[in-house]
């Protein structure tokens, strides 16, 4: 099974969200499990000492490069699922409940630069 990227953008400290382990029974107990994924402009900490990991990208919406960052980041740990509530509410069309195919996700962040 595949890590999650899970996108909360109103929630402090979490920035845009957070990858998890979703065989991880606590996943949201304990933050070490986790990598925080925050940008320029976006609520998250980006030195926060509690995740097990961390990315800062620059603002996405105005760096729209920063997008084939995160892409290639979310990758490299492992994640090929997207939970977007907001999104899903969007494209019901392509998603099941607020989860994304990594690049369907990437298509439509893409779509709003």
């Amino acid at each position: 099974m595949s890590n999650v990227f899970s996108i909360d953008y109103r929630s402090l400290p979490c920035g845009m969200g957070q990858i998890y382990d979703p065989t991880q029974t606590n996943k949201h107990q304990d933050p070490q499990t986790m990598i925080l994924v925050t940008y320029d402009g976006s609520d998250g900490d980006p030195n926060n000492p509690h995740y097990g990991g961390q990315i800062h990208l620059k603002n996405i919406w105005e760096h729209p490069e920063q997008i084939d960052l995160l892409r290639q980041f979310l990758i490299d740990n492992q994640v090929c699922v997207i939970q977007d509530l907001e999104e899903g509410f969007n494209h019901p069309d392509i998603s099941m409940n607020g989860i994304f195919d990594l690049e369907d996700w990437i298509k439509i962040i893409k779509s709003y630069c």
